[in-house]
């Protein structure tokens, strides 16, 4: 008997990750039952009016914010029937260049990049370190000008990257001045590898990946197969095909290595996705209020303001509900990475997705005879 996983999310931009009216970006999964779920929410929010429960509807009322509170207190009872995938997509701008431009070199001398988490951490690192060395303007515009690049990949939008780092490299203080002049030759070698940038594509890509790294979650706590329900507003379905590769059984990985230093065993045994309207689900209800408060609850848990209501809903309870994701953590580099031994994450990320690549090659060469 398969286990239901039942998600809904908030805060997706497509790929503009760069968005300043929407930061974050979550999932929030339950494998609570529809008539758990639906009591959970008729007892916190007994006055709310609406064909369904949703986030921002109770957000902007301040009758309906205290049901939240309800809510907050209810979260210890059902935290491990739940989990939250959040990411900062201002951090994720920074992984995925640090993952294009210095992740490669460390690659070809030898070292393994991902082992024990090292690549997270030396993102943690370098973070830290343009933000207390004032760095910060500097870093917006390294971000903004990678998402610009990653969505229209030109020579010119590399070259004003480049004008960035260049900049970076003569006027910071100690350390950024080393990073800098790493980002630029690993900026060269990326040239050389991609002579046509045309075929740069895909690489702002979060949401799929998000649902696999929920899946994975849940895989890490259970054994038993799982079935997926999500909101048929949805668009991560749109790349059913690669949805359907990352979950083929002719995979077997027994462990198969993840970017936090941890492993999960493959496949995932995920035997059905099923899109609702979630009108007509109240487990995808409760996701998508989990989903929008921890959207809410973002600046807080990367350094930045706290809202006070925010701050209360996890002192009463809120504060027990498990999530993971891509942002800033204080935990950073002490020694260089690993020496690599085998194949590292990419490598096996790569083996998982070959089907889909392979079709995806064939029919780029298609397209360019």
């Amino acid at each position: 008997m398969a286990t239901t996983i039942y998600l809904d999310e908030s805060g997706f931009t497509g790929d503009d990750l760069y968005n300043p009216e929407q930061r974050f970006f979550t999932i929030a999964s339950t494998i609570l039952e529809e008539e758990e779920a639906r009591k959970i929410l008729a007892r916190c929010f007994p006055r709310y009016q609406g064909n369904e429960y949703k986030f921002t509807n109770i957000w902007k009322r301040e009758r309906s914010r205290e049901g939240l509170r309800a809510l907050a207190a209810e979260i210890p009872r059902f935290a491990d029937h739940a989990f939250v995938w959040i990411i900062d997509k201002r951090f994720c701008l920074l992984t995925k260049l640090v993952d294009y431009l210095v992740e490669p070199g460390a690659y070809e001398a030898g070292y393994d990049w991902y082992a024990d988490g090292w690549g997270l951490r030396y993102l943690n690192t370098i973070h830290r370190d343009l933000v207390t060395h004032r760095a910060d303007e500097l870093y917006d515009g390294m971000i903004r000008a990678w998402d610009a690049f990653a969505r229209d990949p030109t020579n010119e939008r590399l070259d004003s990257l480049k004008e960035l780092f260049e900049r970076g490299k003569a006027t910071t203080e100690a350390p950024l001045p080393s990073l800098f002049d790493l980002l630029l030759r690993g900026m060269e070698h990326f040239r050389k590898r991609n002579t046509n940038l045309a075929h740069f594509m895909d690489t702002s890509e979060i949401q799929v990946t998000s649902v696999f790294s929920s899946i994975t979650w849940w895989r890490q706590q259970r054994s038993e197969d799982f079935a997926l329900v999500h909101d048929e507003s949805s668009s991560f379905l749109k790349q059913r095909d690669v949805w359907d590769t990352m979950l083929r059984d002719d995979f077997i990985a027994p462990p198969f290595p993840i970017a936090n230093g941890t492993e999960v065993e493959l496949p995932l045994r995920v035997r059905s996705s099923t899109a609702v309207c979630s009108h007509d689900s109240h487990s995808v209800q409760l996701c998508d209020i989990l989903a929008g408060l921890l959207a809410k609850a973002g600046p807080g848990l990367v350094g930045g303001s706290h809202d006070p209501f925010i701050v209360d809903l996890v002192r009463s309870g809120a504060g027990a509900l498990n999530y993971s994701g891509v942002m800033p953590h204080a935990l950073y580099v002490d020694g260089p990475p690993q020496r690599r031994v085998g194949p590292d994450m990419v490598d096996r990320m790569i083996e998982l997705l070959r089907p889909y690549l392979d079709q995806k090659m064939a029919e780029r060469e298609s397209f360019d005879g």
